[in-house]
């Protein structure tokens, strides 16, 4: 009996308790990054105020100088254009890729497929330099599409390993059923598999996103001032005469971020569909 009556309250405290720990989680997470926001919306002398202030009332300065310099512009267009070339590029080449491990048996299959994740293993500094000399030979240096190259070498591998096991979940009798009909294997992947596997290329595609677009490695040695990407453009408000420019660079930062979070937010739901392998209920 007192044990039925306590389990209520027993049932609601180990609720509390588990509300307070994801709270605290959460909190711990987003900190860095309420941190940051809190620096972008102060003024210079309050970003260096003794002690710091935690009651401020907020200026959008910052975020104004940033927008009204003509290089962020130019920066934020060449990283949509690098990212978004590079996501595609990974993808195009990659889906098929997948397809093919997952559904030809041919010999050394095992063998290509691990190379291939061998070079996701490799540190990025390690292949930058060889990278370099080989696009200075084929006068690629300093553009777009050598950075493009670059991102796809490191977001391939990714592509392939997530819709490998994406492919491999999907049962052979909806191709099987398509052949029936007449169409021909290269029409079922493009009209059969594929809208089906758009989950597992959705979550392909933001983690190929996020790789490029936050890259600094890659893009501040394959790039020059006209092609230089948003994050090699960050790394000027640590280099002025009056020293680091907090302010400038926190809110640079937050409108980087700005456009992974909204997109990763967007596509919130296909990225978990697409990470559990595309199980599929019939």
């Amino acid at each position: 009996m007192a044990a039925e009556i306590g389990s209520p309250r027993r049932r609601r405290i180990e609720a509390a308790l588990i509300y307070a720990t994801l709270t605290i989680l959460t909190l711990a997470f987003l900190f860095p990054l309420i941190w940051v926001l809190g620096l972008s919306l102060k003024t210079r002398m309050q970003v260096f105020a003794t002690p710091p202030l935690y009651l401020w009332w907020p200026t959008l300065e910052h975020y104004a100088d940033v927008l009204t310099r003509a290089d962020f512009g130019w920066a934020f267009l060449n990283t949509m254009i690098v990212s978004a070339s590079a996501v595609l590029l990974s993808l195009c080449v990659g889906a098929p890729a997948a397809y093919a491990f997952a559904r030809f048996p041919f010999r050394g299959r095992s063998f290509l497929f691990f190379a291939l994740l061998v070079m996701r293993m490799l540190p990025p500094i390690a292949v930058l330099v060889p990278m370099y000399v080989l696009f200075s030979k084929l006068g690629l240096a300093t553009t777009r599409f050598s950075v493009v190259l670059a991102y796809t070498t490191f977001s391939l591998p990714l592509v392939v390993w997530i819709m490998r096991g994406y492919f491999e979940d999907l049962p052979i009798e909806l191709e099987e059923s398509a052949w029936v009909d007449g169409a021909s294997r290269f029409g079922t992947f493009i009209y059969i598999i594929l809208p089906i596997a758009r989950p597992g290329l959705v979550a392909a595609s933001i983690l190929c996103l996020q790789l490029a677009w936050n890259d600094f490695l890659f893009a501040a040695v394959l790039t020059n001032n006209a092609t230089q990407t948003l994050p090699v453009m960050m790394a000027a408000f640590s280099a002025g005469d009056s020293g680091m420019d907090w302010g400038g660079l926190t809110a640079s930062g937050m409108l980087v971020t700005l456009p992974v979070i909204i997109f990763s937010f967007m596509a919130q739901r296909h990225l978990v569909a697409g990470l559990s392998s595309g199980a599929i209920k019939g």
